[in-house]
């Protein structure tokens, strides 16, 4: 049999409900973790980490919910959630709410590549 003569293995649907566990874990993580920093002196590079790690532990999430194309569900939410993270937590600092978006696009992508990976 070639490579032609088999068909391809149909994509799993974008369940909305990804989306907005995706929309839902961005926000609520980074919420947490900024009002948890507050206006405490800390370190730069402990609330730089911090608050790169939200958005990271939500696209993983997010993959681990949905199973199946968890990239594309939680780059749809994290997308979704830059606006509303610049206007709401980040007071109009957009570049912040745009790399929490991403970095939630692309633990997705790797929880995914994981998922793939275990077979599951």
């Amino acid at each position: 049999m070639s490579q032609s003569d088999a068909s391809p293995k149909p994509l799993a649907p974008i369940r909305w409900t990804g989306v907005i566990f995706a929309l839902a874990a961005n926000l609520l993580l980074v919420t947490v973790v900024d009002i948890a920093m507050g206006d405490r002196p800390v370190n730069l590079s402990t609330a730089l980490a911090l608050r790169l790690l939200a958005p990271i532990l939500a696209g993983l999430l997010t993959a681990f919910y949905v199973q199946q194309r968890g990239g594309i569900h939680a780059f749809l939410g994290g997308m979704i959630s830059v606006p509303l993270l610049a206007l709401l937590i980040f007071q109009g600092n957009w570049q912040s709410a745009l790399l929490a978006g991403i970095l939630c696009a692309l633990a997705g992508t790797v929880g995914e590549l994981v998922l793939r990976r275990r077979g599951v």
